[in-house]
């Protein structure tokens, strides 16, 4: 009997080792998630273990604190200036805590959609929704986009299902491997100081997570340092950017699957007007916030692999999929959107720039009423890679830019098809975010046009160049010119435009 217990033990024991042996290897975490190789690669970083409402940094406990947003537009709150329908409950954290959990979690409120109005907002058609706390009246509280005649009454959500969402915290710069599952959101915020802090920044290396927030974005840089943040002392704007020394990072560790699942807020907007003697449509507000996407930076992001390239993240959105307020540079790895409107958005109008510089990116947009594969409101940059766009139709496009698109290498696939580009050729878009020449879909796979485009498939210039209206070959924006390899100038220090593939800092 003695013999058999002691086998038994022995068994047992070499049973628990094996699977502790496992468990530190590329295995399926229970979700589906596939954990990486991050812990051996990086043994410097700091480890944030999540397991739905709570999580571990470096094996310690992460203390949750009950403090809670709410809002409502029928009465007058004091808690946030200019925001009178913003108020909180619970205690909030008062020590300097590198990580922590609360409730602080902003969400589009569900409100009488009888209440809602078109209106003509900062020149778009948008739903708004009033004040209605007797003061403030005459100011829109939040504004819905106009999709069609009906209201996206998906993008409100309940007081109840926000409270199934938590807020994990990171509030020191630093390098964390992130690994498990989180219901809720991860929110990075240094502080508005951050803002010039070239000490403020924070790499997030992603070793197998899977991230849901069903009321709000999943994943947000809030504040952290912005590598351009001169750009609004400049008086004119290139696609010669670097972000290099971004303040926000993500980096997909080698043997690792992720998944971030999120929704959008939209507009909320704050009492007080941005420019009181706007004659067009109604006075514009200055915003309480606005964050469109799954996946949100307010700052200049970089996104790039581990040694091998080999990590994934896939992004779900019910509304835009992966954005920056800035500039967004993606230099490795593989990555997936999956959303109802644009699968990439860069909006800063005339200056943010996406980069394209290296490993896969593969948009499927537009599976609700619109959406474009990339849209910048700055310059599309494609320098290297594989970047591969589904599903999308006129008037919508493939790739839409304000100030043009600069291709000098990597490989662009538009429903399959591989398109045919010239290294250093740049392209000017028309009124409807059609390519001069090529509006309409064709039967090479062309980038969708709008309504006025030419249609059909446009004339070949000779040597398999594009050429506008003027038979010239377009000008790269802003006076910038390409050597005779094709490649854009070299910026200082010989850095690629957008950005190199991110590493932690040491």
């Amino acid at each position: 009997m003695k013999k058999n217990l002691k086998s038994l033990l022995s068994l047992g024991i070499l049973t628990s080792l094996l699977l502790l042996l496992v468990s530190c290897g590329n295995e399926k975490a229970p979700d589906g998630v596939t954990v990486g190789n991050a812990r051996s690669e990086y043994p410097d970083a700091s480890l944030i273990v999540l397991s739905n409402h709570n999580a571990t940094l470096n094996g310690v406990k992460v203390e949750t604190y009950d403090y809670t947003w709410h809002c409502d537009p029928t009465a007058v709150h004091t808690d946030v200036k200019n925001a009178p329908a913003e108020y909180y409950t619970g205690i909030k954290l008062e020590i300097d805590a590198a990580v922590y959990i609360d409730s602080d979690l902003p969400y589009m409120p569900m409100l009488d959609t009888a209440d809602f109005r078109a209106v003509n907002y900062d020149g778009e058609t948008e739903w708004a929704y009033y004040y209605a706390d007797g003061k403030n009246d005459d100011y829109i509280f939040v504004t819905l986009p106009h999709l069609g005649s009906s209201l996206p009454t998906g993008m409100m959500h309940t007081e109840a299902e926000a409270a199934e969402n938590r807020v994990l915290h990171i509030t020191k710069a630093g390098t964390y491997i992130l690994e498990g599952t989180w219901h809720g959101q991860i929110n990075v915020d240094l502080g508005e100081e951050a803002f010039t802090d070239e000490n403020a920044k924070v790499t997030l290396i992603l070793n197998g997570i899977n991230v849901t927030c069903s009321a709000a974005p999943g994943l947000v840089f809030a504040n952290v340092y912005e590598c351009d943040n001169g750009w609004e002392d400049r008086d004119t704007h290139s696609n010669q950017v670097s972000t290099d020394g971004a303040g926000a990072v993500v980096i997909l560790a080698d043997g690792s699957s992720n998944f971030v699942t999120g929704q959008n807020i939209y507009r909320m907007l704050k009492t007080k007007y941005k420019d009181a003697e706007s004659t067009v449509g109604v006075p514009t507000q200055k915003k309480v916030r606005k964050l469109d996407a799954a996946f949100y930076s307010c700052m200049t992001m970089q996104i790039g692999g581990g040694s091998k390239g080999s990590g994934k993240l896939v992004v779900t959105s019910g509304f835009e999929g992966l954005d920056s307020e800035l500039h967004l540079a993606v230099c490795g790895g593989n990555v997936t959107v999956n959303s109802q409107d644009d699968g990439i958005n860069v909006n800063e109008d005339n200056v943010s720039v996406f980069f394209m510089n290296g490993g896969t990116v593969t948009l499927n947009p537009a599976q609700g009423a619109e959406g474009d594969g990339i849209d910048s409101n700055g310059y599309i940059v494609i320098n290297g890679g594989t970047l591969s766009i589904n599903g999308v139709t006129a008037p919508d496009s493939a790739l839409d830019s304000e100030d043009g698109i600069t291709y000098t290498g990597g490989t662009v696939i538009i429903d399959g098809k591989t398109q045919s580009y010239t290294p250093g050729s740049t392209f000017r878009e028309s009124g409807n975010g059609g390519f001069p020449g090529m509006g309409g879909r064709d039967d090479r796979g062309g980038f969708p046009g709008g309504p006025g485009g030419n249609g059909g498939r446009p004339p070949e210039p000779p040597d398999g160049q594009r050429f506008d209206g003027s038979g010239q070959p377009p000008e790269p924006p802003d006076g910038q010119h390409f050597d005779e390899s094709g490649q854009p100038p070299e910026l200082p220090g010989g850095q690629m435009p957008g950005g190199n593939q991110p590493q932690p800092p040491q």
